[in-house]
């Protein structure tokens, strides 16, 4: 896997597939290997690089006064395209890697050819979801790591795949985990009018560890000028796993300019 300096740190990253390229931003606590079911289909036709968020997988760990800051690492994304000579691209952002790539496409949007924001958010959306990620991150502090990932995994229910493909991610500890946990909440949606490029929103309407994924999506929807949404009934962050089907083919017709299919379960705007 190569390695880039990037802003002081090393970013690690991963590469398939050759022609134009996709940046596929992963959500927190994970790695590039959240993206393992996309490999096959997006490598056919793009080039697919996955990196590993500052403070994950095998980048560096260091954070500037050591607080965990998602503005910091979307200032690193900039740095990492002018490194690796990257002037236009296709962005993916899951779940906080949504929140990383739209607070880069709020300076530079004309980095970017089409953006996929899944599963994010730009504020805490309602009251009850700031009281219910403020109780879990005092829960967190007092329980062992091993517990915590447990209980992460455990809302997924049946769902063994996503299980699996996030046990297999994973890539923080629990130090990490409670300086993300803790770190400043975004609140950049009057920030959103900024993004210029097409932009496909997906979320799902269930609300789970906090976050009420219908509301947030539509959020930055309602935002983002030239903006589409997909809303994924009974499902929720990540849908790159719970629908990776649907997922895959949507965003593979969206980037190729192709009218976004109806698929049962899934409301487009």
């Amino acid at each position: 896997m190569p390695k880039v300096q990037v802003n002081d740190i090393e970013v690690n990253y991963e590469v398939r597939g050759e022609g134009e390229p996709i940046i596929f931003i992963h959500g927190s606590g994970a790695s590039w290997k959240m993206w393992k079911p996309q490999i096959e289909q997006f490598s056919k036709k793009y080039k697919m690089i996955m990196i590993d968020m500052r403070g994950h997988g095998k980048s560096s760990k260091y954070f500037p006064d050591n607080t965990y800051s998602i503005k910091v690492i979307s200032q690193d994304l900039k740095h990492f395209l002018d490194t690796l000579g990257i002037e236009k691209t296709h962005i993916i952002g899951l779940s906080q890697g949504s929140v990383v790539a739209q607070l880069f496409a709020i300076e530079n949007s004309g980095y970017v050819n089409k953006l996929v924001l899944s599963n994010g958010y730009s504020e805490i959306p309602t009251r009850m979801s700031k009281w219910v990620l403020g109780l879990s991150n005092a829960i967190f502090k007092l329980i062992p790591y091993k517990t915590i990932i447990n209980l992460m995994l455990k809302v997924y229910k049946d769902d063994e795949y996503t299980k699996e493909v996030l046990r297999d991610s994973f890539s923080i500890d629990k130090e990490m985990l409670l300086k993300i946990k803790t770190s400043e909440f975004p609140t950049h949606t009057q920030e959103l009018h900024n993004i210029t490029c097409p932009t496909l929103v997906m979320g799902g309407d269930m609300k789970i560890m906090g976050v009420d994924e219908r509301k947030a999506s539509k959020i930055i929807f309602e935002h983002i000028p030239n903006a589409k949404l997909a809303l994924f009934k009974n499902a929720f962050d990540p849908l790159s796993t719970m629908r990776h089907s649907i997922f895959n083919e949507m965003i593979l017709d969206y980037f190729e300019g192709n009218q976004l299919k109806q698929y049962e379960g899934v409301e487009l705007f």
